[in-house]
């Protein structure tokens, strides 16, 4: 999931609510509006497109998947209150819950959990979210040249889901399913809303309801009082888009918000801060920070030599240290610490100038390289506070002239998506479910709507499909190490750093569960503020 010009006077849309009021505190009184900012707008808020960071957060407060995961990562049940396997673990039996309702009154079933699955992996649809959770699934390759649906996917009786896996793709299959966009949705919203039906309403059944979308000024979200759970404390999420970092302080430091990612810039004056210090959270990220190489565009990293030797020129220990204070750490591998079989130990590229010329000599290219455009992630200020240091150090070690490149954030995820406009990019990666999976098959399988450095290898996609066929966990995670390895070397993205949560919370806000996953923490339903 990917790493916010505030245009007041957009088109305000607002949809009928089918939600009635939460449940107020004792005496009487209202419950508030919980209120926390978004850095940009949502490309979209159909969840089975919603693989960015401003839609990410949005959907993960108005769906529900099968699993979830707690806030140490554990996976936890949610619209299945139980699962059975089968001897040969292929054959997954899903006991769901009899009171899980979507936001318009229907009761979920079994069948809506197929349909749902159905359509995200439809190859109309072409969802990125489908050919991650669903193309595991017996029958899904028939179901993309034809057939009328995925054959294994069953719904025996309302409250019984089954799902029969094909073998050679069987790899994390749990872990997919609490992957935030893996959601059961309203197929009557769906249907009757036509191509933009998320821009009115949701077609969800989690804790928060879909109020009003003010675009690029505000979202408006309100508590479900029949959430399976029991209905949110708080009356609803307010999230104005707040593009500056600094206006998020500032707004934050005026009582205008509850809950803010710090800006790493005032990290060290907040922490030392006797007030503030003492609201400050950090945590760890399972993320992590590159820059794409995009041979499309840039043809000299169409040689391998020109692709490694960039990597080899970024001094990631000095950025850590004197940009990020050491707060962020170098990243060496792709896979970010927190993901089950983190490869530690494993050392990457070095940071060597003079071997990265040699490799630039060896190529043809050295002095004959032309001006590079970096593009940033305008999302948060990190991508730019990487970017500096990195145009500095290219131009140092490789005598490349960079030119860096600002644009909006859905301008920014639509070239890059476009694979056709960038050069070379800086963004991050941050996970949406915990598994290798959400790493390598995303970002670098050559087939996958998200490999947006266009690799492409043979070795490392057979790499990759052995892992998902292997018959347990550890052989799965040996034959991940070496596609990891394959692609470190191979340099289509250049891993920087890995990164760290750092938020402030205001003292009533209660209740609120971090994670390292997704936007680090998880849906509101148990927050309250008590004043």
């Amino acid at each position: 999931m990917f790493l916010r010009a505030v245009a007041v006077g957009a088109m305000l849309l607002v949809a009928a609510v089918a939600a009635g009021p939460a449940l107020g505190p004792a005496g009487g009184q209202a419950p508030p509006m919980f209120r926390t900012p978004l850095n940009g707008e949502p490309p979209t808020l159909d969840p089975y497109f919603a693989v960015d960071s401003a839609s990410a957060p949005i959907v993960f407060l108005m769906y529900n998947t099968l699993v979830s995961l707690d806030s140490t990562g554990r996976l936890l049940p949610q619209a299945a209150r139980s699962w059975d396997i089968s001897p040969n673990g292929l054959i997954y039996t899903f006991h769901l819950r009899d009171d899980m309702y979507f936001h318009g009154g229907r009761k979920v079933t079994a069948a809506d959990w197929k349909w749902s699955f159905e359509r995200m992996g439809s190859p109309a649809l072409k969802s990125t979210v489908g050919s991650v959770v669903v193309a595991g699934i017996q029958g899904y390759d028939a179901y993309q040249n034809g057939a009328a649906g995925i054959a294994g996917i069953t719904a025996p009786n309302p409250t019984t889901l089954q799902i029969t896996l094909n073998p050679a793709r069987r790899g994390g299959f749990l872990n997919r399913l609490a992957y935030y966009a893996a959601v059961v949705v309203d197929k009557d919203v769906v249907q009757r809303g036509g191509n933009g039906w998320f821009a009115t309403q949701d077609a969800g059944s989690g804790p928060f309801v879909f109020k009003e979308w003010a675009h690029n000024d505000h979202l408006t979200l309100a508590s479900f009082p029949r959430y399976y759970a029991g209905a949110p404390r708080i009356a609803g999420v307010s999230v104005p888009i707040v593009t500056e970092s600094q206006t998020q302080l500032s707004e934050y430091l005026a009582n205008q918000l509850d809950f803010i990612q710090v800006p790493l810039g005032d990290y060290k004056r907040i922490r030392a801060d006797p007030t503030l210090g003492k609201q400050l959270l950090t945590y760890p990220r399972a993320q992590v920070l590159f820059l794409g190489l995009n041979p499309r565009v840039y043809t000299a990293f169409k040689d391998l030599r020109v692709r490694r030797a960039f990597a080899m020129a970024i001094d990631k220990a000095k950025i850590s240290k004197t940009v990020f204070f050491g707060f962020f750490t170098p990243a060496n591998s792709i896979v970010p610490p927190g993901i089950p079989g983190f490869y530690a130990g494993y050392k990457g590229l070095p940071y060597d100038p003079a071997g990265a010329r040699k490799l630039l000599d060896e190529a043809g290219v050295s002095g004959k390289l032309p001006p590079l455009s970096i593009a940033m992630n305008p999302f948060s200020p990190v991508s730019q506070m990487m970017a500096e240091p990195v145009a500095a150090m290219l131009k140092q070690n490789l005598g490349v002239d960079v030119q860096l490149q600002k644009t909006e954030f859905s301008n920014f995820i639509a070239n890059e998506n476009k694979r056709t406009v960038y050069q070379s990019f800086m963004t991050g990666w941050s996970a949406d479910y915990l598994d290798y999976s959400d790493y390598l098959d995303f970002l670098l399988y050559s087939t996958s709507p998200l490999n947006r450095q266009s690799y492409e290898s043979a070795d490392f996609d057979k790499l990759v499909d052995q892992a998902n066929a292997a018959p347990n966990e550890a052989q799965r995670i040996a034959i991940y190490h070496k596609a990891e390895a394959l692609a470190v070397t191979d340099a289509p993205m250049v891993p920087i750093l890995f990164s760290q949560f750092a938020y402030l919370k205001k003292p009533y806000v209660q209740g609120l569960q971090t994670t390292p996953a997704v936007n680090g923490w998880l849906p509101f339903s148990g927050v309250r503020i008590v004043k």
